[in-house]
């Protein structure tokens, strides 16, 4: 069988398009409420606000605080998605970088390399140019930026390739089929997102059109060399020099970079990309042409002999996917590991404590308040028993759809051992009752569970084994 291709990876996972569509917007817009959220302290203390502040104004005062809180916002993006990716469409971060088992790490310095020679060469080419108009700086205030830099871009830069060049390439690319359309499509959006990087309107299209190439560029390495790597460290340095060496963040206002009083590029950054292009292919075009081609796995559905049905709606599906194209369901039983398992219940039980210890505090308050109406001794029996139905009620209404909350948040989920569909009444009180044997002994609640499931083929405790189901990740 051919080579696993980076495009080939999309299959992995969940693809419906409201999966994509709910990714995308928590993960863009869930950091900027996040950091509202964490705004609101400091606007209490600032209060009453000085009205006469204006947003552009205090950035361009201010342009290092703005550096950090952009640096927490693509951290908070970051980590967003890849919780969107893994909980709600299956997605592992490694198969949005690369098809193989491992991070390539040389490659991605390969590529930090190479671009931090070309723009040195630029930066070289401009100061003998143009020696009168670069002044050096060397104070403080670049330091922190250097170190700001070397801090924030890594993150920026990283997830930036990631959603883009990874996540996005290979979901169009399944889309469409067609590389280069998926390629092109990434590289539009990628621009697009820079159109705020001028000082003017003219700026800000150059801006654009100059990151279009550098998309482009960087989707074209990627296909060519089946993984995200080079593209990462490319942009990574990019950044690193562009902002703390040259005018990279002008827009900005004044901030300390190295090179100062209106330095730009001895060569057009249009061409640095093509630059790289040629260097990273060098000796190697049969890679590059390979690029110009439909994937063999995107342009057939079914180009394998082993195919995989689906048990849920009987659609036939590729040997490498893991869900099923039309329906998500999952194709390969994975059975749910029991520290997974163990997580879930613990999240489960720490949620249901809450809610316990709240209907406790609203009981008791009705007591403080109607003393002769409710005594002690008659609260504590109504909040025992509220709270026991509680803890039996939750698990049997929740899992009856597969999931409780401390399940959906690690991906878990309960179904039939036969038909892998959700699970009756009759199986969720079945397994949730047994889970007093599973919880035996009381000293050390568990462990009786947790050997069953160890030794369990399926990864089943005493209660999935005797309702017939079983939990699974996905």
């Amino acid at each position: 069988m051919d080579r696993i291709t980076f495009l080939d990876n999309a299959y992995l996972g969940k693809n419906q398009w409201w999966r994509y569509l709910l990714n995308l917007i928590i993960t863009w817009i869930g950091p900027v409420l996040l950091l509202l959220i964490m705004l609101i302290p400091v606007l209490i203390f600032s209060y009453p606000f000085d009205t006469k502040i204006n947003a552009e104004t205090w950035i361009r005062d201010n342009p290092l605080v703005f550096l950090v809180f952009l640096g927490i916002y693509y951290a908070l993006a970051f980590a967003l998605f890849y919780a969107c990716s893994r909980l709600i469409q299956g997605k592992k971060l490694l198969d949005m970088i690369t098809p193989d088992s491992h991070f390539n790490w040389r490659r991605m310095l390969k590529g930090a390399g190479l671009w931090s020679l070309i723009l040195g060469f630029s930066l070289m080419v401009d100061v003998l140019l143009s020696p009168t108009t670069v002044n050096l700086t060397f104070n403080w205030p670049f330091f922190i930026l250097l170190l700001l830099s070397l801090i924030i871009f890594p993150i920026q830069a990283s997830f930036e390739e990631i959603f883009f060049r990874g996540y996005l390439l290979q979901g169009i690319g399944l889309l469409t089929r067609k590389p280069l359309i998926a390629i092109f499509a990434t590289s539009v959006l990628f621009a697009i997102g820079h159109l705020g990087n001028g000082q003017t309107f003219t700026s800000g299209l150059s801006s654009v059109f100059n990151m279009f190439i550098l998309g482009m560029v960087l989707g074209i390495i990627t296909l060519g060399e089946n993984g995200l790597e080079t593209a990462i460290g490319t942009h990574i340095a990019n950044n690193i020099i562009v902002t703390s060496l040259g005018n990279g963040l002008s827009f900005l206002g004044d901030y300390p970079s190295l090179l100062t009083s209106g330095t730009s590029l001895g060569v057009p950054y249009f061409i640095l990309p093509f630059i790289l292009l040629a260097l990273v292919f060098w000796g190697k075009k049969d890679k590059l042409s390979l690029i110009f081609k439909t994937h063999w796995r995107l342009s057939d559905p079914y180009p394998v002999a082993t195919e995989i049905q689906c048990v849920n709606c009987k659609t036939i599906n590729p040997e490498i996917a893991n869900y099923c194209r039309e329906c998500g369901e999952p194709l390969l039983i994975e059975y749910a590991s029991t520290p997974r398992k163990v997580l879930a219940f613990l999240i489960d039980l720490t949620l249901l404590t809450i809610v316990s210890l709240v209907l406790m505090g609203v009981i008791f308050l009705m007591v403080y308040l109607n003393p002769y109406s409710f005594s002690p001794g008659l609260a504590s029996g109504v909040w025992l028993i509220l709270s026991t139905l509680i803890f039996f009620v939750y698990p049997v209404l929740m899992e009856k759809n597969g999931k409780t909350v401390g399940k959906m948040i690690t991906g878990l989920r309960v179904v039939d051992e036969y038909t892998l569909k959700p699970i009756s009444y009759r199986q969720s009180i079945l397994r949730n009752v047994m889970l007093i044997a599973d919880l035996f002994p009381f000293i050390l609640p568990g462990l009786l569970g947790l050997i069953v499931s160890a030794k369990s083929d399926e990864k089943q405790r005493m209660g999935d084994m005797a309702a017939e189901t079983i939990v699974i990740w996905g």
